[in-house]
């Protein structure tokens, strides 16, 4: 948790940005929503409720797989100030029935693609939070 607030710190006063997500993944996630006091008693709240999914006032977002060059990281950042999701064309869907036997046997084949770009307005906005244990 430390190192997430140094990230968070660093986004501030190196990248003048308001850190607004922590993106993290399930290993880098799992140990910090497991820790207990000396009592064994849950940090982040009882196993039988969803729990917090904050850190430091700031939302948690799990992501399968968060692109960073080091293992154990995350990523602190300002997503809504500094980053924009620009879509070129819109989800083009095409079905088909025509593939192999998928006629007779009454399947559809389905394909959806997009072209889209995620913008980085101001890359030192994102801090690469290292040191995470797992």
């Amino acid at each position: 948790m430390d190192a997430i607030y140094h990230g968070i710190v660093k986004s501030r006063t190196t990248g003048r940005a308001v850190p607004n997500a922590v993106l993290l993944d399930d290993d880098n996630f799992t140990p910090i929503r497991l820790l207990r006091t000396n009592d064994g008693i849950y940090i982040w709240g009882s196993p039988n409720e969803a729990g917090p999914m904050r850190i430091w006032g700031l939302n948690i977002v799990i992501a399968e797989e968060v692109d960073t060059t080091t293992a154990n990281s995350g990523l602190v950042g300002d997503f809504e100030n500094f980053t924009e999701l620009k879509i070129r064309r819109g989800v083009e869907v095409k079905i088909s029935d025509s593939h192999s036997d998928y006629f007779i046997k009454g399947k559809q084949a389905m394909r959806f693609s997009i072209r889209a770009a995620l913008c980085v307005y101001r890359p030192a906005a994102f801090v690469e939070v290292t040191g995470l244990t797992t």
